[in-house]
C-alpha cells in the first residue's frame, strides 16, 4: 500500500480507569503498538497474545486447579488440602482456601489488550476511530461447561495472591466472588497449551459488516495490573 510504514512500537504510561471493585483511576505502564493492515478485512477476525517460554505442560503446573471447585462446589479445607492445587491451595493467614485456587488460575494473563484504533480514516476526521472488538465468545462453549456459580460465601475464601491487587485480601458484599462461568479470558487460560510457545485468544469481531479497512491501526497492551472484560 502506498506510504507503508514498518510496524512500531512505544513504551508510555496513560491513566487508566479500571472497573475494580471501586473504580479506580492509576498511572499504568502501556506498550503502544502502530502496524499497518494492507488490505480490507472481513470477519471474523480474531486477536491473539502470544506467550514464550511459559511452561504450562510442566506436570506440576497442568493439574494444579480443583475442579469441583471450579464446578461451583464449596470444597472445604481439608478437600482442597487434599487435592491438587498445592502450593497455593490454602492461604497461610487466614487459613481460607484460595478461590480460584492452585497455579494455573494464580498466573493467569492479565494485561488488557484493547481494541484496535485506525489512525487513518477515510472520512477526512483527523481523530482515530476505534475498531470495536469482545472477550465475548473467545472461550470453547465444551470449556465453559466447566465453570458454575460458586456455591462460597464470599467469607469462606480468599482471592489468590496475583489476584489481590483487583480483589484485595478478601471477599466481601462490595466485593464479590468472581463470576468464573461467564469470565472467558480466565476460561481460556486455564486450558492448558501444549508446547512452551502458544497463542491464545483475546478479543474478536464476528459481524460481517464491520469490515477492517486497509490502514494504520494502533493497539494499546495496558501492563498487567488488573484484568477484567471489555
Amino acid at each position: 500500500m502506498p506510504g507503508k510504514k514498518d510496524p512500531q512500537w512505544q513504551r508510555t504510561e496513560i491513566n487508566a480507569t479500571y472497573n475494580t471493585p471501586s473504580v479506580t483511576l492509576l498511572n499504568t505502564p502501556v506498550c503502544r503498538l502502530q502496524f499497518d493492515i494492507e488490505n480490507d478485512l472481513t470477519p471474523p477476525i480474531l486477536m491473539y497474545y502470544r506467550l514464550s517460554n511459559f511452561f504450562q505442560n510442566h506436570r506440576r503446573y497442568v493439574k494444579s486447579f480443583d475442579q469441583s471447585q471450579l464446578n461451583g462446589d464449596a470444597q472445604s479445607v481439608k478437600q482442597i488440602k487434599a487435592g491438587d492445587c498445592s502450593p497455593l491451595d490454602i492461604d497461610d493467614a487466614s487459613g481460607k482456601p484460595y478461590y480460584p485456587c492452585g497455579l494455573i488460575a494464580n498466573s493467569i494473563f492479565n494485561d488488557t489488550l484493547n481494541s484496535p484504533q485506525f489512525l487513518n480514516p477515510t472520512d477526512g476526521s483527523s481523530n482515530p476511530t476505534e475498531y470495536t472488538m469482545t472477550n465475548s465468545g473467545i472461550a470453547w462453549s465444551s470449556d465453559k461447561d466447566l465453570y458454575k456459580v460458586s456455591k462460597y460465601s464470599t467469607g469462606d475464601v480468599v482471592p489468590p495472591l496475583n489476584w489481590r491487587k483487583r480483589y484485595g485480601d478478601s471477599y466481601n458484599d462490595s466485593n464479590p466472588l468472581p463470576d468464573l462461568h461467564s469470565d472467558e479470558a480466565f476460561q481460556v487460560w486455564m486450558r492448558t497449551a501444549g508446547l512452551p510457545t502458544f497463542s491464545k485468544l483475546s478479543l474478536r469481531q464476528d459481524d460481517k459488516s464491520k469490515i477492517m479497512k486497509r490502514g494504520r491501526y494502533q493497539v494499546d497492551i495496558w501492563n498487567g495490573m488488573f484484568f477484567f472484560s471489555l
